[in-house]
């Protein structure tokens, strides 16, 4: 039985419950906000010991792995305090705010021989993984053109508004389009350049970066929290290849159109993902878990999460400057 702390019990926390109420091979046996009420809504779902405090709860408490629920600033500091006592640690996307956090993650996961990963969900999304697989197993040749688009209402639910502050949560580059960025890197190439350019109002921010990879790919990507508050989350992605195009609209009936051209004729498919298949959330979760527990294979790793944020980092700075940022090599 493997043994987890939950610390952060907040929007991410409460999903990250209901993945674990499905798991048998695993007891929560302690969650952690400072918040008491988030911490024993957690705790009455989970069975668990509640704590207000982070460092008490690692002096009373015996668990294998810790999973980190809390707003983007506080990844780095939580992550290595665990980490130096020994457990595995799961940490919530994005990896940290700056590159040099994000390193000495890594390097103590290293140093203390201990398990690491991040919750980069999109790559677990069915619909999703299966578009990159299509390019791979399906003869649509190569990916040439992407587009992606992820908007929303300005997320009001954060704990004291961290969000709108982006010296803590890094804007919607860092935060909201890290998601595509990710899924782009991971299974399409790595970039090289990026354009980037961005409106920032009073909670109505929009972002947009153009970026090549090293493949020679164009990838245009949209980030919002722009939307009026209370309508439908949006995210789609159009992808371009050599021998054919897929398309993904999450507000469509049929949401995916496959279209191809073979023998010269054209041919054109709609359908929707398998509703049976599981939710992603619970697969992330469940991925490390199986890491940590039986030693399975790592499916998102420190470097690629490192990656992701180097990438988005980069739009965020050239939206600042409003020029080209090349990206460096390192992995």
């Amino acid at each position: 039985m493997l043994k987890v702390a939950l610390l952060g019990c907040g929007t991410m926390g409460k999903t990250h419950v209901q993945g674990y109420k499905k798991m048998d091979d695993v007891d929560v046996v302690a969650v952690c906000d400072i918040r008491e009420e988030f911490a024993q809504f957690a705790a009455d779902e989970l069975n668990s010991k509640v704590y207000l405090d982070f460092d008490e709860m690692m002096a009373n408490e015996s668990f294998d792995m810790i999973d980190i629920c809390l707003p983007t600033y506080m990844h780095h500091d939580y992550a290595i305090a665990a980490m130096k006592q020994g457990k595995a640690v799961f940490c919530e996307k994005p990896i940290a705010l700056s590159l040099e956090d994000a390193k000495e993650m890594i390097d103590t996961a290293k140093e203390e021989n201990v398990k690491f990963s991040v919750g980069h969900v999109l790559r677990f999304f069915p619909t999703y993984a299966k578009a990159a697989e299509k390019f791979t197993n399906d003869n649509l040749g190569q990916a040439r053109l992407i587009r992606t688009v992820r908007n929303q209402g300005f997320p009001m639910w954060s704990w004291n508004d961290w969000f709108s502050d982006y010296s803590l949560s890094g804007g919607p580059y860092v935060d909201l389009m890290i998601h595509d960025l990710d899924w782009i890197v991971h299974s399409f190439g790595k970039v090289e350049r990026v354009y980037a350019r961005s409106h920032i109002g009073d909670k109505q921010d929009q972002s947009i970066a153009i970026l090549r990879l090293e493949n020679g790919a164009i990838v245009h990507a949209e980030s919002s929290w722009a939307y009026p508050q209370g309508s439908p989350f949006k995210m789609s992605f159009e992808i371009v290849g050599t021998q054919g195009q897929l398309e993904y609209d999450n507000q469509l009936d049929a949401s995916i159109t496959l279209q191809t051209r073979p023998d010269d004729q054209f041919n054109q498919s709609s359908y929707s993902p398998d509703a049976s298949l599981q939710e992603p959330y619970y697969a992330e979760l469940r991925s490390f878990v199986d890491h940590v527990a039986y030693d399975a294979e790592l499916f998102v790793t420190p470097s690629q999460a490192y990656e992701s944020l180097k990438v988005a980092l980069a739009a965020k700075k050239s939206a600042e400057t409003q020029k080209a940022v090349i990206i460096e090599k390192e992995f």
